[in-house]
Protein backbone atom coordinates (compact mmCIF):
# COMPACT_ATOMS: atom_id res chain seq x y z
CA UNK A 1 0.00 0.00 0.00
CA UNK A 2 1.85 3.08 -0.76
CA UNK A 3 1.47 6.18 1.16
CA UNK A 4 0.21 9.82 -0.74
CA UNK A 5 2.73 12.66 -0.20
CA UNK A 6 1.16 15.95 0.86
CA UNK A 7 1.39 17.61 -2.58
CA UNK A 8 -0.49 14.30 -3.72
CA UNK A 9 -3.42 14.82 -1.03
CA UNK A 10 -3.57 18.63 -1.96
CA UNK A 11 -3.77 18.05 -5.50
CA UNK A 12 -6.61 15.45 -5.22
CA UNK A 13 -8.82 17.87 -2.35
CA UNK A 14 -8.40 20.89 -5.34
CA UNK A 15 -9.66 18.39 -7.90
CA UNK A 16 -12.54 17.52 -5.82
CA UNK A 17 -13.81 21.02 -5.22
CA UNK A 18 -13.31 21.95 -8.62
CA UNK A 19 -14.90 18.99 -10.03
CA UNK A 20 -11.88 16.89 -11.48
CA UNK A 21 -7.98 17.29 -12.56
CA UNK A 22 -9.07 18.61 -15.84
CA UNK A 23 -11.30 21.51 -14.49
CA UNK A 24 -8.53 22.64 -11.88
CA UNK A 25 -5.75 22.98 -14.32
CA UNK A 26 -8.27 25.14 -16.62
CA UNK A 27 -8.99 27.28 -13.53
CA UNK A 28 -5.06 27.46 -12.20
CA UNK A 29 -4.76 28.38 -15.94
CA UNK A 30 -2.14 25.22 -16.68
CA UNK A 31 -1.78 22.25 -18.58
CA UNK A 32 -3.15 19.31 -17.14
CA UNK A 33 -0.35 17.08 -17.66
CA UNK A 34 1.76 19.65 -16.02
CA UNK A 35 -0.56 19.21 -13.07
CA UNK A 36 -0.53 15.49 -13.21
CA UNK A 37 3.78 15.82 -13.81
CA UNK A 38 3.36 17.86 -10.14
CA UNK A 39 1.25 15.02 -8.18
CA UNK A 40 3.56 12.39 -9.73
CA UNK A 41 6.80 14.31 -8.43
CA UNK A 42 8.24 14.44 -11.61
CA UNK A 43 7.67 18.37 -11.84
CA UNK A 44 8.59 20.73 -9.02
CA UNK A 45 5.20 22.36 -7.84
CA UNK A 46 6.22 26.33 -6.80
CA UNK A 47 4.61 28.17 -3.67
CA UNK A 48 2.27 29.99 -5.61
CA UNK A 49 0.66 26.67 -7.40
CA UNK A 50 0.22 25.08 -3.57
CA UNK A 51 -1.19 28.48 -2.60
CA UNK A 52 -3.56 28.31 -5.02
CA UNK A 53 -4.25 24.75 -4.66
CA UNK A 54 -4.41 25.44 -0.89
CA UNK A 55 -7.10 27.94 -1.94
CA UNK A 56 -9.54 26.05 -4.27
CA UNK A 57 -9.40 23.63 -1.84
CA UNK A 58 -10.58 25.40 0.79
CA UNK A 59 -8.28 27.15 3.24
CA UNK A 60 -8.26 30.89 3.54
CA UNK A 61 -5.94 32.21 0.40
CA UNK A 62 -4.08 34.44 2.96
CA UNK A 63 -2.77 31.58 4.80
CA UNK A 64 -2.35 29.47 1.92
CA UNK A 65 0.28 31.62 0.46
CA UNK A 66 1.80 32.31 3.56
CA UNK A 67 1.99 28.47 4.24
CA UNK A 68 2.86 27.57 1.08
CA UNK A 69 5.82 29.95 1.07
CA UNK A 70 7.44 29.02 4.95
CA UNK A 71 7.40 25.22 3.46
CA UNK A 72 9.79 26.62 0.58
CA UNK A 73 11.83 28.65 2.34
CA UNK A 74 11.78 26.43 5.18
CA UNK A 75 13.68 23.81 2.79
CA UNK A 76 16.39 26.45 2.05
CA UNK A 77 19.69 26.10 2.95
CA UNK A 78 20.25 29.06 3.53
CA UNK A 79 20.17 30.80 7.27
CA UNK A 80 18.43 33.66 6.17
CA UNK A 81 15.31 32.11 4.20
CA UNK A 82 15.40 29.44 7.24
CA UNK A 83 15.04 32.79 9.53
CA UNK A 84 12.55 34.09 6.96
CA UNK A 85 10.12 30.42 7.28
CA UNK A 86 10.26 31.00 11.39
CA UNK A 87 8.69 34.33 10.71
CA UNK A 88 6.12 33.13 8.02
CA UNK A 89 5.26 30.38 10.70
CA UNK A 90 5.14 32.63 13.94
CA UNK A 91 2.71 34.81 11.97
CA UNK A 92 0.70 31.73 10.91
CA UNK A 93 0.13 30.14 14.58
CA UNK A 94 -1.05 33.78 15.36
CA UNK A 95 -4.24 33.52 13.79
CA UNK A 96 -5.84 29.93 14.24
CA UNK A 97 -6.66 27.95 11.27
CA UNK A 98 -9.97 27.89 9.27
CA UNK A 99 -11.47 25.19 9.10
CA UNK A 100 -12.10 24.08 5.65
CA UNK A 101 -15.30 24.73 4.01
CA UNK A 102 -17.42 21.66 2.34
CA UNK A 103 -16.78 20.58 -1.02
CA UNK A 104 -19.63 23.63 -2.07
CA UNK A 105 -17.03 26.61 -1.88
CA UNK A 106 -20.24 28.95 -1.83
CA UNK A 107 -20.08 28.32 1.79
CA UNK A 108 -16.96 29.24 2.78
CA UNK A 109 -16.62 33.04 2.99
CA UNK A 110 -13.67 33.51 1.96
CA UNK A 111 -13.86 32.08 -1.49
CA UNK A 112 -11.13 32.37 -3.65
CA UNK A 113 -10.60 34.14 -7.18
CA UNK A 114 -10.00 30.80 -8.23
CA UNK A 115 -12.79 29.01 -6.65
CA UNK A 116 -15.46 32.23 -8.26
CA UNK A 117 -13.80 31.31 -11.32
CA UNK A 118 -15.12 28.02 -11.48
CA UNK A 119 -18.59 28.90 -10.66
CA UNK A 120 -19.00 31.71 -13.48
CA UNK A 121 -17.21 29.56 -16.13
CA UNK A 122 -18.85 26.05 -15.88
CA UNK A 123 -17.66 23.72 -18.45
Amino acid sequence: MTTLTPLEILINEAAEVAGGLRRLAALMEMNPSNLIAMRKGERPCTWRTRGKLRAIAGEDPTRAFIAAMAEDLEASENADEKKAADGFKAMLAAFPENEKSPVNPKINEASSAWRNRRDSNPR
